[in-house]
Order: C-alpha cells, then sequence, then structure tokens
C-alpha cells in the first residue's frame, strides 16, 4: 500500500504509512505511538476515510514472509510436540499482528464518530500490540521467528469485505476475535498439559483482554445500530451464521462471550446454526 496521491491526512494518513511498513518491529513502535497518542488527545479525529468505498489493499509484511491462502496452510503438530507448541505461537502471533492492523483499520476506515470510539480502538490496537511482543518473545525463546511458515492475510481479507461501521464492528470484534475466545480454553489446557506454562501463560493474558475488546466491539457495535434504525442482534446474526463452520468447530465459550456483552438469545441463535 502507498500513500503516493493519497487524499488521507492527519490520523488517516499516519495508519496508512503503518499498514505500508512491512517490518514488523517498526509498524508495532509506530502503533504503540500512534495509540498513545490519540489516548492523551493529540490526534484529531479522522476528517475523511483514508481508502476509498471497497476493499483497502493487504497491509504489507517483509519480503521473505510467504503468503498464502488461509485454506492451504499446513496442519500443525500435536502441541505435545515442541513443532506444535512453536507452530501455535507462530500463527498466534501473526493472528495478533492482524488484529492490530484491523483496530487501526476500524480507526481510518470511519470517519466522523465520536471521540471515545477512536480511544476505544486505539486502545484495543495498544493491547493487540502488547499481545504481540509477548507472542514474539515466546516464539523466539522457543527458537523461532515470525515468518519461518507460511502465513495467510484471512482476517484481513474477511474484514476488508464489510464497508460499513455496524457490518466491521459485527464481524471484526464479534465473530473473528470472539472465535479466539472458544478455542483459548483447550489450547491452554494442551499447553499445560505439556508442561509449557510460560506459554499458556502468555495465551491466558491474550484472552483476558480479548474479552476486553470483544465487549468494545459489542457496544461500539449497538451504538452503530441504534443509529442507523437496525436491531443489533438481527443484524449480528445476519452477518455472523454465515460464517460460521457448516459443522464442527469448537463449542461456543459462553461465559467468555457473556462477558464480553452477548446476549443468551445470540448465543443460542449461534449454537443452532451449526447444530
Amino acid at each position: 500500500m502507498s500513500v503516493t496521491g493519497s487524499t488521507a491526512s492527519g490520523l488517516a494518513a499516519t495508519i496508512e504509512q503503518l499498514l505500508a511498513e512491512p517490518a514488523i518491529t517498526r509498524k508495532l513502535a509506530g502503533a504503540e505511538a500512534l495509540c498513545a497518542a490519540v489516548a492523551a488527545g493529540a490526534f484529531a479525529a479522522p476528517a475523511a476515510r483514508a481508502f476509498e468505498r471497497g476493499r483497502p489493499r493487504p497491509p504489507a509484511r517483509p519480503a521473505a514472509f510467504v503468503l498464502t491462502d488461509s485454506l492451504s496452510t499446513p496442519r500443525r503438530a500435536d502441541l505435545a510436540d515442541p513443532r506444535g507448541r512453536r507452530s501455535l505461537l507462530h500463527a498466534v502471533a501473526h493472528i495478533e499482528l492482524s488484529a492490530v492492523e484491523l483496530a487501526l483499520l476500524a480507526i481510518a476506515d470511519f470517519p466522523g464518530e465520536e471521540a471515545d470510539y477512536y480511544r476505544d480502538m486505539a486502545q484495543v490496537a495498544a493491547e493487540e500490540v502488547v499481545h504481540t511482543r509477548l507472542l514474539l518473545a515466546r516464539l523466539h525463546e522457543l527458537g523461532g521467528e515470525l515468518g519461518e511458515e507460511p502465513l495467510h492475510l484471512g482476517l484481513w481479507e474477511t474484514a476488508a469485505r464489510f464497508d460499513s461501521l455496524p457490518d466491521r464492528l459485527a464481524v471484526v470484534p464479534r465473530v473473528l476475535e470472539a472465535k479466539g475466545l472458544d478455542v483459548s480454553a483447550k489450547l491452554r489446557r494442551q499447553l499445560r498439559a505439556a508442561g509449557d506454562e510460560a506459554s499458556a501463560a502468555v495465551l491466558d493474558r491474550v484472552y483476558h483482554d480479548e474479552v476486553g475488546h470483544v465487549a468494545i466491539g459489542t457496544r461500539w457495535h449497538r451504538v452503530a445500530c441504534a443509529r442507523r434504525g437496525l436491531d443489533p442482534a438481527a443484524h449480528f446474526l445476519a452477518l455472523a451464521r454465515p460464517l460460521r463452520p457448516a459443522r464442527g468447530g469448537p463449542p461456543l465459550d459462553r461465559a467468555g462471550r457473556l462477558a464480553a456483552g452477548f446476549t443468551a438469545a445470540e448465543l443460542d441463535a449461534l449454537a443452532g446454526a451449526t447444530a
């Protein structure tokens, strides 16, 4: 993504540049600084969209990274195998990096919202930066580094299909991030069973924060729906049902999702979609 010829300015232009930055360390440092500035009120809210309507270009990655389709990524070894644990941390670190970028995109793509919306999205992005660094540090302790396995941009590609604020808030925090809640407990149990308490502890931290991120998304989804005369539950379910697996998949983390603002009726409807 190039900023050449862009009409974006201020906060949106800074985000555009961060998404175009291929170096992971610089991308994370830039995101951290931007989020701190937003929290301090040092950035004005975007006055215009950073990207033309339609799908924004994917975020940049180092040239040495191999990007592939999400369906063609190799099956990971069992977590009892050190290779499987390293592969898991590699995948989750990239998911969290993608979550940084999606939170920034949620700022750049939607001008004219109230200041608290931008502060909340910046808080999410800042916490995703922390997660990414923790996971990269643990991956390094296990002898790995980001980019040693093929990666995909499936989260970005899914999110970028949805161009309105209610749609994006329904899909990113309430579908994509909430799926992470569903798989977390099993992964943490398996890591501890394999004796990898350090990796499990990192995922504990990620899970705790992600409940808060889904709660933020739930709150703002309801605000965005109310402003447009949409029923938030009906709107969410219409988008979420087609994104649920046709069969199988992990059970819903009802406790985590309820803590993040889901209603029991929403969870019952989601569970019924794959029954």
